[in-house]
Formats: C-alpha cells, structure tokens, sequence
C-alpha cells in the first residue's frame, strides 16, 4: 500500500507541470483591449482650457478653415486630434496621446500637422526649404491659438525675424537701409520663409528679379549693360543695410575700383600704400581728389545706357 501511494503521488507532481502547461495553451488570457480615442468636442476642452479656446475663436483657425479640409470640423482636435483619451486619463501634457505643440515637441511631427491643411500658396515649397531642413518649427513663428493677422508670435515681422537673424539687425540699424523700420516694407516683401527655389527664400526667380519689381527703371534691356549689374544686384549693394549710401557694400569710388583696378584711369587706387601708411598719413591728405568724389560723377548710368554715346555709361 505505501509503495502504491508513492507511486500516485509521483504520477500526481509528474503530470502538474504538464497540466498547468495545458491548461495554458488550451485556455490563454485575454490582452486587455485599449479602444481608439474619439473626438470630445470643443465644449469638453473648456473646461480645462477656456483661455486657450477663447483666443482660438477669435482667429482664422475657427473660422470654418478650408472646406476641403473636413477635419476643420472638429475644432481644437483637428489639429491636437482626438481627445477622449485625454480627458479620461485625468488631462496633462501628452496624455491620450495628444498632439502638442511645445518647443520641446518634435518640429517634425508638429509641423506635419500644420501641412494637412497648408499645402498651397506660399507653404507649398516648405519641404526642402531652409528653415524646414534647419528643424525649424510653425511654432517657433506663429501662435496657434492668437497673434495678428497671419498669427505671428511678434507684434511685427521685422521683431519675428531678428530673433534668429541678429546679423540683418545690425543691418536695419545702419543709416542706409530698405524701410523695414518704417514698416513701409515687411520681410516677406522679399522673402518668403516657408520655402521658394531661388536662393535665401528670396520670393522670385533670382535676387534680380525680386530688385527690379520696385526699382523698374534698372531693368532694361540696355543697349550697354553693365556686366556685375546683369549677373547681382548684390555685388554692388547690401539689401539690408548699409553705412554708405545708397545701400553700398564700400564707398565709392573704391567699390567701383574693386573691379577697375588697371593702371592710370580708372587709375591708380585711392588707396595709401604701405610706405605711406608706415608714415601716419590720411588717405584723404594723400589723395585730395577722393573728397566729394565718386565714379558716378562722370559714369551716371552705371546700371545700363541706351544711349549710342553711352558706352563707357556716360549717359
């Protein structure tokens, strides 16, 4: 008898493990299911937010948005995307997967959100552009929820832009500058900061053409062109700002002799040389004839002439 009930309770303790292992297969668990968030409403989210939600009415985002756009419909959660989850889960940054616009979130993915519905206009070439490639964020430049007109998270575009762009700054500050501290001009009267294909967002085909739509008198054709001036406006004139005028990267008449450098005239640089230089001596004492002079004294048509004695742009 003892041998015998030894040998079930080993069957016993043999087969448990097998049991158990059946039992498991045969009969697994259930994962606990997590149901897609739905839309709550904007209702719902002032409860929590109704600063935010005032602000919002009172900009184009509520106004209906684009009618091709139908997730315009759902009001903040079309852009922050469904909230149920949000609101059950008690609220807070992030929670319910909320998307959220923060400098800390990705510019990445916020941005993709913003491109849903701008795809036209002037965001239609923000992929590839410098301040998408530079990880800059719709955020970082518009207030979502208020601002001016095109909700810009400064009072003006010049304050917006400078930010970042300390050098044009400094620029806008010289005594020569385009009226951008007038606000007779914006920054996107030249530029446009979502993304063209000319070179530094330049809104138009080349720097030149940009130039020419306010300075039309320049544009020609001419009979005589004046080679740096067809290739860049640039070469000669600093856009955005300058302590010679008009807008001039050097004064003349050196700015011309940058260029015109061979011997006699256009002459000799007004320049001192080393040796004189050495003995303490004013380029002005040295060379009297710098004084009240420059090349467009005698060259007054230095963008171009039409005349058939202009050759040399005297006319």
């Amino acid at each position: 008898m003892r041998a015998l009930g030894l040998t079930l309770v080993a069957v016993v303790v043999w087969l448990t493990p097998a049991a158990r292992a059946l039992s498991q297969t045969t009969s697994p668990t259930p994962a606990p299911s997590s149901a897609p968030a739905t839309y709550a409403g904007s209702e719902t989210c002032t409860q929590c937010h109704y600063d935010k939600f005032v602000s919002y009415v009172n900009q184009p985002h509520s106004f209906g948005g684009d009618p091709r756009t139908p997730a315009a419909a759902f009001g903040c959660e079309s852009c922050h995307g469904p909230g149920s989850a949000h609101v059950s889960g008690g609220g807070g940054r992030g929670v319910g997967g909320l998307m959220t616009f923060a400098r800390t979130a990705s510019a990445t993915a916020a941005n993709e959100t913003c491109l849903k519905c701008h795809t036209r206009g002037p965001t239609a070439l923000w992929h590839g552009s410098t301040h998408d490639a530079r990880k800059v964020a719709c955020a970082d430049c518009h207030s979502i929820h208020g601002g001016n007109q095109k909700l810009l998270a400064q009072p003006t575009q010049q304050q917006l832009c400078v930010r970042c762009h300390q050098q044009i700054r400094q620029a806008l500050a010289k005594s020569s500058h385009h009226p951008l501290r007038e606000e007779k001009m914006q920054c996107t009267s030249c530029h446009n900061p979502h993304g063209t294909q000319a070179p530094r967002l330049i809104a138009a085909n080349s720097p030149n053409d940009k130039c020419l739509e306010c300075h039309a008198e320049k544009r020609g054709p001419f009979l005589f062109e004046h080679p740096p001036v067809r290739e860049n406006c640039m070469n000669c004139h600093d856009p955005h700002g300058s302590s010679h005028k008009p807008l001039l990267v050097v004064k003349k008449p050196l700015l011309c002799q940058r260029c015109h450098s061979n011997q006699f005239h256009p002459s000799t640089l007004y320049a001192l040389t080393p040796e004189q230089k050495a003995a303490g001596l004013s380029v002005y004492a040295q060379q009297p004839q710098n004084l009240y002079r420059g090349c467009t004294n005698c060259h007054v048509a230095v963008h171009g002439s039409n005349s058939p004695s202009g050759k040399f742009w005297h006319r």
